[in-house]
């Protein structure tokens, strides 16, 4: 502990250097009582100047704009802006230590859902290199494989995994740096209203990391993809790629410095990295991180039981999983009438936005949801490669329709095209454009306001409403093709393999192919499934998988379904159906026929059921299509 202290005092000793003050308002600190929250205009001003430069104004520097507020609370504590940066700094030296100064090396590494995995992202781009999460879910081969893909000249990991990782980082001869709990403790203390660390009238935090010019033309991240028809692969993100991505969202979904942000999600995905995390930070908001997503915990946090108001969730980013067990619980845990009226108009009146993403969801999940909790699920379509790409309306709410997924974000280019069989060419159909996002930060936007001479005027913080350009006219006004995503804030290439254009990755003229089947008509994308899964080709015509399940899921004796084609001599393809029942309950292919029958065409029904106990799905809650076909491929094929 005594080291601890040293550092800390260190940290008072580095934080002295004059604040150019405009304006403050008074915000609630950590123990409830009033603190000023200062602004540094001139240093406002130089990150946009940079930013206008082409410069990119990593995370962890926009911390310096609000380091007094409250950044995260963890199972741990509560930390400061300024008590994680500070952390930060300090393992970022031992990083920078450990490569002999060098930078944009890859540093894997693996932390829980807690404030570590912020210290520890944030020192890696201090040090100027790339961070690749890595999660415990996965197996030592698999852990192995990214190492070794990645390159990684270190991996970096808390205490608690220093058994899992030391035999696989021995076996690859890779270094591994533990950082301990003395990181987080160090970044509890340092709050700004203790009488034990108040900061001196001339203290401020010290600058680290590189310029923001050098971060404007660098590699940030590498999130490996889930691997469901290949060998996972490492998409490559940059700074200035997450500065589009969080300016998109800021504008698209109206990120605060008064928003309370529960994360639940997996951070080696980019789900839980963009949208929970990294969109909060940049926001100057406050988020609530728990170790995974338990349904109880869950409620809990959304119904603010025993947190302070300025601590109660206002913002909740999950899968249709993670809704689907809050619904259930929600039956269990709020049985009368009185509660459910209590629940519904908390989350009502609290609650400023809840979306769902990263697979399908269910039309009745969504009604659902919205019965319950007088909420309107905000329901987008995003990827590893992409990021967010299309969206549903923050505003107004009845446009957020079940089974859409919107339009494209702030900077987004979405496309339906399709492939000539002759050629194996893509051909347009219709192309949906977004203008792009105002990527300067504006502290009014947030909700901390400076003076006006500080504003940065723009029309383009608001999401301006897409052009769309019809390259073929189609019978009935719907498109239906590949969809194809472009932008600024896309990725240009996986880590580790040699980009080539007109791939299955990438057109000739550099649209992303996102293997999806999507339709585009009334001015809205639809996701039908993956072209090479949830398309199903059966006695000549084409099934969404996706649409079956939805149809299924509404039978009152199915809690999980998967339908998949398997290769049948007579049809090409027969719609196979993998099922788990609600307990107690049983099912026949005729019952189920019977049900889903009212609202699928004969084509379009199941010819096999195969009743299993757990459905097998990845970390974020997909359906894994792959293992399921691998494990029960044979005995569909026999249950006609």
């Amino acid at each position: 502990m005594e080291g601890t202290f040293r550092s800390v005092r260190l940290f008072n000793r580095l934080f002295r250097k004059p604040l150019n003050v405009t304006s403050y308002r008074s915000v609630t600190g950590v123990t409830g009582t009033a603190v000023k929250e200062e602004v540094n205009t001139e240093l406002l001003n130089s990150f946009n100047r940079d930013i206008k430069n082409g410069g990119a104004v990593p995370v962890f520097r926009r911390a310096l704009l609000f380091p007094t507020r409250v950044a995260l609370q963890d199972e741990f504590g509560i930390y400061t802006y300024a008590g994680l940066y500070q952390a930060a700094s300090v393992l970022s030296a031992e990083i920078s230590a450990q490569l002999v100064g060098e930078t944009e090396r890859t540093i894997a590494y693996m932390c829980n859902n807690d404030a570590s995995h912020v210290i520890v992202q944030w020192a890696i781009w201090m040090s100027g290199n790339i961070a690749v999460p890595l999660t415990p879910l996965h197996p030592p081969d698999m852990l192995k494989y990214f190492l070794s893909d990645s390159f990684a000249s270190l991996v970096v990991c808390t205490q608690e995994y220093e058994k899992v990782l030391r035999p696989i980082t021995l076996d690859v001869s890779k270094p591994l740096l533990i950082t301990g709990r003395d990181k987080e403790i160090t970044a509890q203390l340092y709050q700004p209203n203790t009488s034990f660390l108040k900061p001196k009238a001339e203290d401020q935090l010290p600058d680290v990391g590189r310029s923001n010019e050098w971060y404007g033309s660098s590699d940030a991240l590498i999130i490996y993809t889930s691997g469901t028809t290949s060998k996972p692969k490492g998409v490559v993100w940059t700074h200035n790629m997450l500065q589009t991505q969080i300016s998109s969202l800021h504008s698209a979904w109206q990120y605060g410095a008064n928003d309370v942000v529960l994360h639940t999600l997996p951070l080696h995905h980019i789900h839980g990295q963009l949208n929970s995390m990294l969109s909060s930070l940049a926001a100057g908001a406050r988020i609530r991180m728990l170790p995974s997503f338990a349904s109880h915990a869950v409620w809990s946090r959304l119904l603010g039981m025993g947190e302070r108001e300025e601590a109660k969730v206002t913002v909740f980013h999950g899968v249709p999983a993670m809704y689907a067990r809050l619904v259930a619980d929600h039956e269990r845990m709020f049985a009368d009438a009185r509660t459910q009226h209590y629940v519904r108009a908390t989350l009502a009146s609290r609650m400023r936005l809840m979306c769902a993403g990263s697979a399908p969801l269910p039309a009745t999940l969504f009604t659902k949801w919205e019965e319950i909790s007088g909420m309107r699920l905000l329901e987008r379509f995003g990827m590893s490669e992409v990021g967010m790409a299309l969206s549903n309306p923050y505003r107004p709410v009845e446009g957020r329709t079940v089974a859409s997924v919107g339009v494209p974000l702030p900077g987004i280019s979405a496309r339906i095209a399709r492939t000539r069989e002759d050629t194996d060419e893509v051909e347009p159909l219709v192309t949906v454009e977004t203008p792009m996002p105002e990527t300067q930060i504006s502290l009014d936007r947030l909700g901390l306001h400076t003076s006006k001479d500080f504003f940065v005027e723009s029309d383009s913080f608001d999401w301006q409403p897409p052009t769309v350009t019809k390259h073929k006219e189609v019978e009935d006004d719907v498109f239906q093709g590949e969809l194809l995503i472009k932008g600024p804030a896309v990725f240009t290439r996986y880590w580790n393999r040699a980009p080539q254009l007109n791939s299955k990755d990438f057109t000739s003229d550099g649209w992303f192919r996102t293997g999806d089947t999507a339709s585009y008509g009334d001015g809205k994308f639809k996701i039908l499934g993956r072209t090479s899964v949830d398309i199903i080709k059966t006695s000549g015509y084409k099934v969404s998988a996706l649409q079956v399940e939805s149809a299924i899921l509404e039978h009152p004796h199915i809690a999980d379904v998967a339908i998949l084609g398997i290769e049948d001599n007579n049809y090409g393809e027969i719609v196979s159906c993998v099922a788990v029942l609600k307990e107690g309950t049983k099912l026949s292919l005729k019952e189920l026929k019977d049900v889903a029958g009212k609202k699928l065409a004969p084509y379009q029904l199941p010819r096999t059921l195969l009743v299993i106990d757990q459905m097998p799905r990845n970390a974020m809650g997909k359906l894994d299509k792959k293992e399921i076909r691998r494990l029960f491929g044979k005995q569909l094929g026999l249950a006609k």
